[in-house]
């Protein structure tokens, strides 16, 4: 099984003095599984590191890819359809491409884990068979 992980999450990994920096570091060595970044979600990442962080942030983002860290997944012609019908279906959270994907990708990979700390979009938004996800690192204090 994998996490997919949305850029939130990633750039939480990456700033020691974010919020939830420990508590993503744990739920991803506790997991000890792969880690899956829908290829929507990089330009938010390099958004985020390089304005945030920094030009080394983000060098060693792309140095943890390189070296198996993550896994980037392209999105199907599929998972777009299915973006399109989140980003209609959930309107008023006001879903973009990047989180779509990152829904989309779990459920075509069987994934049911979302490493993220939105619980604001996150908690809201069903597989399309109508569960939950679990949600990393919030869903481990549960």
């Amino acid at each position: 099984m994998a996490i997919i992980a949305d850029s939130g999450a990633v750039y939480g990994l990456y700033d020691r003095r974010d919020t939830f920096h420990k508590d993503l570091r744990s739920a991803i060595e506790t997991a000890r599984e792969r880690i899956i970044l829908p290829a929507p979600v990089l330009g938010e990442i390099d958004y985020l590191l390089r304005v945030r962080l920094g030009n080394p942030a983000l060098l060693r983002f792309l140095e943890d890819i390189q070296e198996g860290a993550f896994v980037v997944e392209m999105v199907t012609l599929d998972d777009l359809r299915r973006c399109a019908a989140l980003i209609a279906k959930y309107h008023d959270l006001d879903l973009g491409l990047s989180d779509a994907s990152v829904v989309a990708i779990a459920e075509r990979l069987g994934a049911n884990r979302i490493l993220t700390v939105d619980q604001r979009d996150f908690r809201v938004i069903r597989s399309v068979q109508g569960r939950p996800f679990r949600l990393l690192p919030a869903d481990l204090r549960t």
